[in-house]
């Protein structure tokens, strides 16, 4: 793996080690954890704490824990408890237990998990051409709301509950599902329950009988 910018990681003897500027480890290695802040390259990684704040670009990635503050491209990721991602992803198949995607662009194969929730922080308002996060009441400048209508792109969802904003799907099959805001879904496939927002389109609903 090459790394650009800042890294701190703990092998697995439990010593900790860092790299500033450019730096590179052997794919194989052993991590208890890995913590980038830069860029990171890599053909395979298992960690079992993996933080990246920036980029990361590769084929297969797999950990216990994944938190990603910027964007992700990975062909395989298999992470055992909760995946983070706030920001881009690029994905062919994700799996997980628990999985959070704060982001408005994103294109992923396949999805399999417990829990998946997807959304976007809706406190960014346009002011003359730019965004301002969080605009006091107060300030003497025209306001108005800037409403992307950007999606994350699914291929496929295979999870319990389902609870989604900003997407579009072309299968869910899962026991509950919440449809948000601006969602566009081929397929629902659902044994529990469901809701869907008034600016939402599902094509087809097919009610299973529960396991």
């Amino acid at each position: 793996m090459e790394i650009a910018g800042e890294a701190k990681y703990v092998d697995s003897r439990g010593k900790t080690h860092s790299i500033e500027g450019v730096g590179s480890l052997p794919d194989e290695v052993n991590l208890q954890s890995l913590n980038v802040s830069g860029s990171i390259e890599f053909d395979e990684i298992s960690c079992d704490k993996i933080k990246i704040e920036g980029s990361g670009e590769g084929n297969s990635l797999t950990a216990k824990s994944l938190s990603v503050e910027g964007s992700l491209e990975v062909e395989k990721l298999k992470v055992e408890e909760a995946l983070e991602i706030s920001g881009t992803i690029k994905a062919g198949t994700v799996e997980a237990d628990e999985i959070e995607i704060e982001s408005r662009a994103g294109k992923i194969d396949a999805v399999k998990c417990r829990k998946i929730k997807i959304f976007h922080d809706d406190g960014d308002y346009e002011v003359g051409g730019k965004f301002l996060r969080n605009v006091l009441d107060d300030f003497d400048v025209k306001v108005t709301r800037h409403k992307s209508r950007s999606r994350v792109r699914i291929k496929s969802i295979d999870a319990e509950k389902v609870d989604l904003q900003n997407c579009e799907v072309d299968v869910i099959r899962c026991t509950d599902a919440k449809i948000g805001a601006n969602c566009e879904i081929e397929k629902l496939i659902f044994s529990g329950k469901y809701e869907v927002a008034d600016d939402s389109k599902v094509g087809e609903i097919i009610k299973e009988d529960a396991k």
